[in-house]
């Protein structure tokens, strides 16, 4: 596996975290952290009410409070249109302010050889990378999701649980893809497109495309 330090926020040496987000998905990204030797201090949210570590704010905090970590992590979980451009705006945040921002690896996910991964990236229990595997910032693998070999997850986009993307597929920056979604080998995800739940895709995607897996339903954003 390699980590890629070239692109985002640098890499931190020393484990204080904070997270920017704290509701249940908070609760996966924390444990995750915690098994990578972190100390989850302290949630920026806009809710004051947490479930991992207290409350000290939003952004504007943060930014007065960066000296006391040594890394960020989004703790938001990529569930909708709406969340994932939530999302994308934090991240340019992050990056405009230059956080340092390490990707969270669990020790019970399966990462073949020749694997990269850039900073903020989100990798769950069980998620299997296979050789080649390419996840670009911030894009988060949940529980138990399948990449295949040399394919490539864009900046910001989500795989959720159980889904799986075939070998030389190429997703695009923030697309969702949903539970238990099937990518065939070698397609092309666009960006910003999303993929229901359960829907099995054959043929490449456009941008800003909406799929379901029944036909009277499918749709375009």
């Amino acid at each position: 596996m390699t980590i890629d330090r070239s692109s985002g926020p640098a890499i931190p040496t020393v484990k204080r975290l904070a997270l920017i987000g704290g509701g249940g998905f908070a609760k996966e990204v924390a444990e995750i952290a915690r098994l990578n030797g972190f100390a989850v201090q302290s949630v920026y949210s806009t809710q004051e009410q947490t479930q991992v570590a207290p409350w000290r704010g939003y952004l504007d905090e943060l930014l007065a409070d960066r000296d006391q970590y040594d890394g960020v992590a989004i703790a938001i979980g990529g569930v909708s249109r709406q969340v994932i451009n939530a999302r994308a705006d934090i991240i340019a945040w992050l990056f405009k302010h230059e956080f340092a921002c390490p990707p969270l690896i669990s020790p019970h996910a399966i990462v073949c050889d020749g694997v990269t991964i850039e900073p903020g990236a989100f990798v769950a229990h069980g998620v299997i990378l296979n050789v080649d595997a390419h996840l670009s910032a911030f894009c988060m693998l949940n529980s138990a999701a399948i990449v295949g070999h040399d394919a490539r997850i864009g900046r910001n986009a989500t795989v959720s649980p159980g889904a799986f993307v075939g070998g030389k597929c190429s997703v695009g920056s923030g697309t969702l893809i949903g539970p238990l979604a099937k990518v065939l080998q070698g397609l092309r995800i666009g960006e910003n497109a999303t993929i229901g739940m359960g829907c099995n895709v054959m043929r490449d995607v456009k941008d800003n495309a909406v799929l379901w897996p029944r036909p009277d339903i499918v749709g375009t954003s």
